[in-house]
């Protein structure tokens, strides 16, 4: 697929890619082991929930500021400069005290909030006929990281402690650095036009953001209970290598959709993802519970892996299609937004909703609560979508696309 680009479009590309890879391998290495870190230095369920979304507010609440930023002094120079935080917040929560020194660090890392700006490099870079390409290159090896990350993560934690992780993650991220210094990146000037109308966002963009911020706040809610549940049901040894089936099972089924979603059956495949991840909700949350039977959950984190796969893979290219050409990065930036913002809304929810005590009655609140959210998701992108394939309009007058 590089054979696509020249020399500096590649050298671009590889750089991003290894700055989010980074970036997502540390992230994911931490989560599945957060709620027993967070356990060391406090028995508040909501404190543990506030620590493990975090980085989530943060991240949110830098994007527009980043992308600003990066409008005016360079993509390339904000991306370095976004690493900064990250690194610095992750050693904080290397040995951060107590749990509001955990509380600061993670609210440090999520302020190097570069993701918009390292997308918006790459589709200013390249050829628009060559922008699919292009994310998918570095859609492949983010998602691998982030698979080998939650898998990894247990199984480092059990030799070397749940710390050695953010230790890591910041010279994970130091290691990033170096391939982006390197890269020789101008911003293309705009057209008149393009000016006129960048960074309008549209409002099937909010609406898929919604669907971003939903899901996002349901993945933090599992990874807060993983834990909890995992080394009860399966001890703190057999808890090492429990994700190892779900996360391989679930990015096989989610390689194997790509191909479809790439002939044209985005929005299928999009309602797939989040069916499948309605699903997921009785099977991991309640099944084990009322049945005694443990293989439930097992099943059901194959099921949300593979509806989260699915999900990482078609919403970057339908938010493509719904967007403008001179508006990809507004409408990325707000999806981004969304997303992150679920992430914190997910951790309080946590908090709440399970706590620390797996007891039937936060049992059912978080299955209830969780089917809720994940039906609402699929209302929203009924609203943006109406079910319908998206395919790009050629004259990009109006709206963005048009319904097949």
């Amino acid at each position: 697929m590089m054979r696509a680009f020249d020399r500096n479009q590649k050298q671009m590309i590889s750089a991003v890619a290894v700055i989010e890879v980074l970036r997502m391998f540390g992230i994911f290495l931490v989560v599945p082991v957060f709620t027993l870190y967070g356990k060391i230095y406090t028995d508040s369920s909501i404190l543990i929930g506030i620590a493990l979304g975090a980085y989530g507010l943060t991240m949110a609440l830098f994007q527009a500021p980043f992308g600003i930023l990066s409008d005016r002094f360079g993509r390339k120079n904000v991306i370095i400069l976004g690493m900064i935080p990250y690194i610095i917040g992750n050693l904080i929560a290397w040995h951060p005290f107590n749990i509001y020194g955990l509380i600061i660090g993670r609210l440090v890392a999520g302020a190097g909030a570069v993701t918009s700006s390292g997308m918006a490099m790459v589709q200013e870079s390249v050829p628009q006929n060559r922008r699919n390409i292009a994310m998918a290159i570095l859609g492949i090896p983010i998602g691998f990281s982030f698979m080998v990350g939650l898998v990894l993560g247990p199984y480092l934690s059990g030799i070397f402690g749940p710390s050695f992780l953010f230790l890591l993650s910041g010279i994970l991220g130091i290691a990033g650095i170096f391939p982006m210094m390197r890269v020789k990146y101008r911003k293309p000037e705009m057209t008149a036009k393009e000016r006129r109308s960048a960074g309008r966002i549209q409002g099937r963009a909010i609406l898929v953001g919604a669907v971003g911020f939903l899901i996002s706040l349901y993945m933090i809610v599992f990874f807060y209970y993983l834990p909890l549940y995992g080394t009860s049901a399966y001890g703190t040894h057999g808890y090492d290598l429990l994700l190892l089936w779900p996360v391989i099972i679930g990015g096989i089924v989610a390689v194997g959709s790509s191909g479809f979603a790439d002939r044209g059956k985005t929005t299928m495949f999009s309602v797939i993802s989040l069916a499948v991840m309605l699903v997921s909700v009785p099977l991991v949350f309640l099944a084990p519970h009322y049945t005694g039977n443990r293989n439930w959950f097992f099943v059901g984190a194959i099921v949300f892996f593979s509806g989260f796969s699915i999900y990482e893979i078609v919403f970057y290219p339908l938010i493509s299609r719904i967007s403008k050409r001179d508006s990809y990065g507004a409408n990325i930036g707000i999806y981004n937004t969304m997303q992150f913002s679920g992430q914190f809304i997910g951790g309080v929810s946590g908090g709440i909703l399970v706590t620390l005590t797996l007891t039937e009655a936060s049992l059912l609140r978080t299955t209830v609560t969780l089917s809720i959210i994940v039906a609402l998701s699929l209302i929203f992108l009924y609203l943006a979508t109406h079910f319908r394939e998206i395919t790009r309009n050629p004259d990009d007058k109006g709206d963005a696309a048009t319904d097949e």
